[in-house]
């Protein structure tokens, strides 16, 4: 069973996941909800990264926001609504 995110649970997240997840969520054509686990197996298979100013993204920044989202996902579990961890 996965633990419910607290109020902050957002706070705990870097702005740069922030967007990355808030992208993915607001995505059209996704049909099924968003799950940090899909996150993370979204970002893992993206190959080219883009930041929001349009700069490209280098590996080590990619592979920073998957060793936060582990870090998540340890916590919250994989299948905990990625929508909770969008900063407003």
């Amino acid at each position: 069973m996965a633990i419910r995110p607290s109020i902050d649970a957002a706070s705990r997240v870097s702005p740069e996941l922030s967007r990355v997840i808030e992208a993915l969520v607001n995505d059209p054509q996704r049909e099924q909800p968003l799950m940090l686990e899909n996150v993370r197996a979204d970002l893992q298979q993206t190959g080219l990264q883009w930041s929001r100013n349009g700069e490209l993204l280098h590996p080590q920044d990619r592979t920073s926001l998957l060793i936060e989202l582990d870090g998540l996902i340890a916590q919250y579990g994989g299948k905990a609504s990625a929508v909770d961890f969008v900063r407003r």
